[in-house]
Formats: C-alpha cells, structure tokens, sequence
C-alpha cells in the first residue's frame, strides 16, 4: 500500500515555529528506508526545477541548492539560466551528506541512522529534514 509523507524543512537551533512545509512524499510502501525518503525528495526537487523554465533559488532547498554564503557571494549566480541537473549524482551527494551527519532526517520524531534503516509510515506521518550547521572553531 502506498503512503503520503509530509516533508518539513527545519535549522538546528531555530523555533519549531521556522519549519517550512517542503510539500508531500508519495512512497510505494508504508516500510520505508532513509535511503528511499532522500531519492524521493531529491528526485522530486529536480524534476520540479528541470520544468520550470527559470527556477527559483528562494524555492529550493539546501538538499539540491547552492548554500546562500555562496548566492551572497556571487550574486550573478542568480540571474544565470538554470542548469540541467543531474539527478542520480545530487541524489548521490545527498545520501553522502546524509553520511556525514550534515542534515539527520526525523520520521514521526524518530532518528534514522543509517541509510538503510527502515521505518513504518502511518496516515498521517511526516519527516524532517534538519538542517546542521558546521560549527566554527576559534
């Protein structure tokens, strides 16, 4: 049976109250894996950005988006013409991200570790993308 996720979009260290809603996973299972919940997202987000004719950075999460240092740095980056997005190799360098603890992923307020590690989905489940910030050191 096919699930509905809702995808939230969460800073470590900012309000509950500064989630923002990233729209809705539709997944073949209610068993799924941190794995198939990144594809999904990632997939779905190139797709998204590769129809519309000039895509939005403000729309974009940090999964497939420059970070904004480097928007702020190089504001010509904004008015270029959208690439073509490799989807495998972003989906690819998410899954790296994920590895290396830059964002965790929490389904109905559980941790997934590993890529591979399964969870049940309910009718109304949701994840969270968190969002980690490297710290600076002095």
């Amino acid at each position: 049976m096919a699930a509905v996720l809702t995808v939230l979009d969460e800073d470590f260290g900012r309000p509950v109250a500064e989630r923002r809603a990233a729209g809705q996973l539709r997944l073949v299972s209610q068993r799924t894996s941190a794995r198939a919940i990144i594809t999904e997202r990632v997939a779905q987000e190139v797709a998204l950005l590769t129809t519309r004719e000039e895509a939005s950075l403000a729309t974009r999460s940090f999964l497939v988006a420059p970070a904004p240092a480097e928007t702020a740095l190089n504001p010509l980056f904004a008015r270029r013409r959208p690439r073509r997005i490799d989807a495998a190799a972003e989906i690819t360098r998410a899954c790296a991200a994920f590895e290396q603890r830059r964002f965790i992923l929490l389904v109905d307020d559980v941790q997934l570790d590993g890529l591979d590690d399964e969870v049940g989905l309910g009718e109304t489940s949701e994840v969270i993308f968190l969002h980690l910030s490297p710290l600076k050191g002095s």
